[in-house]
């Protein structure tokens, strides 16, 4: 799941930066929807979902796309493969 928000998050111009953290993580800053602030989002070197903070604290990843208005309504359609 972690591979779709993100992935979500690059195509409906969401991501504001990448970092890399000294514990291996890859730290995603994240515009919220509703207001100027960031969700920081970091992901385990192994791919899997560590951790994510709002103004509010620890968020789930539900609430990361709720925050950030991500859907899967507004992903772009795949192409089929001719």
């Amino acid at each position: 799941m972690i591979d779709d928000l993100i992935e979500l998050a690059f195509a409906q111009n969401i991501v504001r930066e990448t970092l890399p953290c000294p514990d291996g993580c890859d730290e995603y800053v994240l515009t919220r929807a509703d207001e100027p602030a960031t969700i920081r989002l970091w992901v385990r070197p192994d791919g899997r979902f560590s951790r994510a903070l709002g103004d509010e604290g620890p968020l789930s990843l539900g609430q990361v796309m709720t925050v950030c208005g991500l859907s899967y309504a507004a992903r772009p359609a795949a192409t089929p493969a001719a």
